[in-house]
């Protein structure tokens, strides 16, 4: 079977790219010759129906009359009554154009077929007119068929809004590249663009048109030969036909940054976006295999630490195989239980009683493993288990409280750590009242610690939730007060009761004056407010003494005791009890 040449356009179309279907006259010739038609045939007279052009105008509906349609009809309508066989191949190709565009607005192809009934050969050819008109129609079947592959091709292979080439074909790209024999130089950057903090969020409506808006400015960054492919939202791959060494890399990323440093409008809305780079540069040609991944690696290093811009090394693949490592260890210790809770005790002052403890996690493997509790959480929440996390610590400290006071009959409070994600739960304040009657443990029995920066975001979400947990009676403390951004208004109007400042300001308060001041300054803050105050880190004797003129009435550190398991710290409790 001849087929048509298909010819993409350059203009961006959104949803739907435009293909410009041309049959060589050689290939109508061949296709002619299938129906036994002879080209001389082909170019001889021709009648045309013009009545039954008119009546089968009108007779079309509404819905299905556009310009494409209107335009074939006159193709038709002022079809030569003769004309040479390389005149009726432009005529057919120009029909061609106008019957593909026709369908994709609607337009049935049994319109068309009954169209192309009304041209036939001379009277004297009436077995010809028939075949001409399968001839015709199979053009007509064939072209539509070509261009919806195409157009299904083309819409699997390039994104629906910038219409740029997608990961796909640069993967296809690279391949290609890789398998010519002389030595091809590529560079490759992986750009993810963020929406700067106390800009808009954007929605899934304005999303295409910000990509549509980031992907021009892109295109204005690289001299020379490159390719722009859209991977995902917001997330580009810039594939470079040259290899550009350290000092070019660090001028070209300049210059990116330049080019997003103005706000862009976006439907009378406002966004600045900062683009977070990865580059896989000076690859030798024997690992261009592999340079989508490199670029891929540097780019997710990158986000991961905060960094603007970040090239690959082999020892960036060894740092992300660790950290990959790292959270299934992680993981499979969540799952499999192996997470323990410690108790650091809370002291009354001056005497040093104890009166409560903070529940901190603690996994076995961390220290071996050079892993700070912190970074446990924080690898819980990237993989996706922090509401389940949150979830089974609530349900651990309610159970622990419950041994605790009823048990061992210590009369002592703990305290636990929210995540900032937990504000957004709206089953929080539920799912901490059914464990606490669960494990039969009053309000008292337990305090909620959030951040200074876990309350930065106050929307509608976190201010119920807060609002709810307090109405069912439970307290929450403010953590590393001091070290975040609030302000006195939220200090004044948050249902805080307990301010814990942070350790920074107290680990060597006996040695600086301006920390006594600090300490002193924030403690007479919170109780000028009603907010009962604590301090944690003291760490020796002397601040101990500090913190006791001030007058603060409740402390945690490594001076009265480092964070330990439960029985110790049941057998701790009890040594150093009020009785």
């Amino acid at each position: 079977m001849a087929l048509a040449n298909i010819i993409e356009d350059d203009i961006h179309t959104p949803n739907l790219r435009a293909f410009d279907i041309e049959y060589p006259s050689e290939n109508l010739g061949v296709k002619a010759q299938q129906y036994q038609l002879e080209t001389a045939l082909i170019s001889g007279r021709y009648e045309v129906d013009l009545t039954r052009i008119e009546s089968l105008f009108h007779q079309i509906p509404l819905e299905e009359k556009n310009e494409a349609l209107e335009q074939l009809f006159v193709l038709i309508a002022t079809w030569p009554l003769q004309m040479t066989f390389e005149d009726f191949c432009v005529r057919v190709n120009q029909c061609v154009e106008q019957w593909v565009t026709a369908t994709q607005s609607n337009t049935h192809i049994t319109t068309i077929t009954n169209l192309l009934r009304c041209l036939g050969v001379s009277n004297d050819h009436l077995e010809n007119s028939a075949l001409f008109h399968l001839y015709l129609f199979e053009i007509l079947s064939e072209s539509i068929h070509l261009f919806e592959h195409h157009q299904i091709h083309y819409l699997l292979n390039h994104d629906a809004v910038t219409n740029l080439p997608n990961t796909h074909l640069l993967i296809e790209e690279i391949e290609s590249q890789v398998s010519l024999e002389e030595n091809t130089e590529l560079s490759l950057l992986s750009i993810r663009f963020l929406i700067e903090r106390g800009t808009n969020s954007v929605s899934p409506i304005l999303q295409p048109a910000l990509s549509i808006k980031i992907a021009d400015l892109l295109s204005t960054c690289f001299p020379g030969a490159f390719t722009i492919y859209q991977s995902g939202a917001l997330f580009f791959n810039v594939l470079i036909e040259k290899s550009i060494n350290i000092s070019q890399l660090n001028l070209l990323v300049a210059k990116i940054q330049r080019c997003y440093e103005q706000i862009i409008n976006v439907e009378e809305q406002v966004f600045i976006v900062m683009p977070v780079i990865g580059a896989a540069i000076e690859t030798p040609p024997e690992y261009h295999a592999h340079i989508y991944d490199y670029a891929r690696v540097a780019l997710n290093h990158a986000l991961a630490n905060h960094l603007d811009l970040v090239r690959y090394t082999p020892e960036i693949s060894l740092e992300v195989e660790r950290q990959k490592q790292l959270e299934l260890d992680i993981t499979e210790a969540f799952n499999n239980e192996d997470l323990e809770l410690y108790l650091q005790p809370i002291v009354g002052l001056p005497d040093g009683h104890c009166v409560g403890a903070e529940v901190l996690l603690r996994w076995p493997n961390a220290k071996t493993k050079g892993i700070y509790p912190n970074v446990v959480v924080e690898i819980i929440n990237k993989v996706g288990l922090g509401k389940m996390f949150t979830r089974w610590l609530i349900h651990s400290v309610c159970r622990l409280a419950h041994e605790l006071i009823h048990q061992n009959k210590l009369s002592v409070y703990l305290t636990l750590n929210l995540r900032a994600e937990d504000l957004y739960d709206k089953d929080l304040p539920l799912l901490i009242l059914q464990s606490s009657q669960f494990w039969k443990i009053q309000p008292k029995d337990l305090i909620l610690e959030i951040t200074e920066n876990g309350i930065l975001e106050e929307n509608e979400t976190t201010i119920s939730t807060i609002q709810q947990i307090t109405e069912n009676g439970f307290k929450l403390a403010l953590d590393d007060f001091g070290t975040g951004y609030s302000s006195m208004a939220r200090l004044r109007n948050m249902p805080i009761s307990l301010i814990k400042i942070d350790q920074s300001f107290v680990r060597d308060i006996h040695l600086s004056d301006r920390d006594f001041s600090i300490v002193q300054s924030m403690a007479l803050l919170a109780e000028s407010i009603g907010k009962e105050v604590l301090v944690e880190g003291i760490e020796n004797e002397a601040a101990l003494r500090r913190i006791n003129e001030i007058g603060i009435t409740k402390a945690q550190g490594y001076y009265f005791s480092k964070p330990m398991p439960f029985n110790e710290f049941v057998r701790w409790a009890k040594k150093n009890s009020l009785s």
